[in-house]
């Protein structure tokens, strides 16, 4: 199939379709005529690429999932899902603290504007860390 019926069916661009080939994501693709001929296989790879791509992953970290005979290693795919969730969970806890931040900023600001003082001191933040 031609690449714009892959794209259809992906919802990757053609462009984006090319980078992955260029990058050595889809193995090579034989062409027909002056057309490259995707086939099946080559529909699944974009999916699973388009589908890492969604999960914060990288093209490099998905490049490196690749044996030397082109199909995944899947204990390493296993390995960088696991990492992917702990950076997100590292993640959560930053923007809770940054959530705490913001409101403790929020509430001393709605309380000197209820008091009607003319200097506005802002404490440091008592937020810590969540566990």
């Amino acid at each position: 199939m031609r690449i714009s019926e892959v794209s259809r069916l992906t919802g990757a661009s053609a462009k984006a379709i090319r980078l992955y080939e260029a990058r050595g994501l889809l193995p090579p693709v034989p062409r027909l005529n002056r057309y490259r001929d995707y086939s099946e296989q080559d529909v699944a790879w974009v999916q699973l690429i388009r589908q890492a791509l969604a999960l914060d992953i990288t093209l490099a970290a998905i490049s490196r999932l690749q044996g030397r005979d082109g199909q995944l290693d899947w204990p390493a795919v296993l390995a960088l899902l696991e990492q992917q969730r702990t950076r997100i969970a590292s993640e959560r806890a930053r923007l809770a603290q940054v959530e705490c931040a913001l409101q403790k900023v929020s509430d001393e600001l709605r309380q000197w504007l209820h008091s009607g003082s003319s200097d506005c001191v802002l404490e440091p933040s008592g937020c810590t860390t969540p566990v």
